[in-house]
């Protein structure tokens, strides 16, 4: 494994910070009519320039967060749990902000109050769960785990409760919070989202080097200088704020999480000064590609139809993840 150098690490992250701004330049000018990007930025054109900044670019500045939570939080679980198949979704946070959704949609309540009703339900289960699993003052990987995939379960049972009482119309609309969909929000939206995520990855960033150690293990940890708990703690904590930001605005995108960073991995080794940046740098161009795919690949067939975002990431991530599975099962 090549040893990290400041150099490299400048390259690498500038070299994916450019792949994401021509993904997003490119995303800015496919869609169902073509528009003139030069020409909408000088507002020459006001169809254009309506078409840019009130549809496409909320979608892609959307997509682009989104990504870049689900794919650095994916990097960060995986090392706090020391498991390789560890995805944003698996700790029961998403769970608990589905939940907070999909009650806000029996309730009838706007988008924005959709999203306020996901995020502080994020903030309630991560409060919870971390109050179930901690033990004499640890926090250890297993009953985490073990705890965040019960709860999981318990708020898809509620959410199918849920929908069985809604009318069709809703039920509609809970399906796409299921699968992931990222519809066109307002710029408020995206700021608050953006500060969360934005702000959950800059802490993973900076404890990244920590993580390396983490991985090891916890005696590992403690006889180099890291309390265990309290690293868990950090990473636990600010990656759910990303989810729960995340969740919130987009519903559930399954295996952003787990693809990316394995790639990246496979792609630049396990160090995750490197792994944690660069994921959530590809996880943004991935996701704002897929999204690109999802509202044009129908678009002028006679179907005339967008699919959520979620469909496109799982057709990639879970032969991905099959893959993933029988390469541990051979290892053991």
């Amino acid at each position: 494994m090549r040893y990290l150098t400041q150099k490299r690490w400048f390259f690498v992250n500038a070299a994916f910070v450019l792949l994401l701004l021509v993904t997003v330049l490119a995303a800015s000018t496919i869609g169902s009519g073509h528009i003139d990007i030069l020409a909408a930025l000088k507002n020459e054109d006001l169809k254009d320039a309506a078409i840019l900044f009130s549809s496409r670019l909320p979608r892609i500045l959307l997509a682009a967060l989104v990504g870049m939570a689900l794919a650095s939080s994916g990097g960060a679980f995986q090392a706090l749990l020391r498991n390789p198949l560890a995805d944003p979704y698996i700790l029961g946070v998403s769970g608990g902000a589905a939940l907070g959704s999909v009650l806000a949609v029996g309730l009838k309540l706007s988008f924005a109050t959709i999203a306020a009703f996901a995020f502080l339900s994020a903030l309630l289960t991560m409060l919870f769960i971390f109050a179930l699993a901690r033990t004499r003052g640890r926090l250890p990987s297993h009953t985490l785990l073990l705890t965040g995939v019960i709860f999981n379960a318990f708020c898809f049972a509620l959410i199918l409760f849920i929908n069985a009482l809604v009318t069709m119309e809703q039920a509609y609309q809970i399906i796409f919070l299921l699968i992931g969909n990222l519809e066109a929000t307002s710029y408020t939206t995206i700021a608050i989202a953006a500060f969360f995520i934005l702000s959950g990855f800059s802490i993973l960033t900076f404890y990244a080097g920590k993580m390396n150690i983490l991985a090891l293990g916890d005696e590992s940890a403690e006889q180099l200088g890291i309390n265990a708990a309290r690293m868990r703690l950090i990473v636990f904590i600010a990656s759910s704020l990303m989810v729960g930001a995340a969740v919130a605005v987009s519903g559930l995108i399954g295996f952003v999480g787990l693809f990316i960073p394995h790639v990246i991995r496979l792609l630049f080794g396990a160090d995750h000064r490197l792994l944690i940046p660069v994921s959530g740098l590809f996880g943004a161009a991935f996701l704002v590609t897929c999204d690109t795919a999802a509202r044009t690949i129908l678009m002028n067939t006679s179907y005339a139809t967008e699919l959520p975002v979620g469909v496109i990431t799982a057709l990639i991530g879970a032969p991905f993840f099959v893959i993933l599975l029988k390469k541990q099962q051979r290892a053991f």
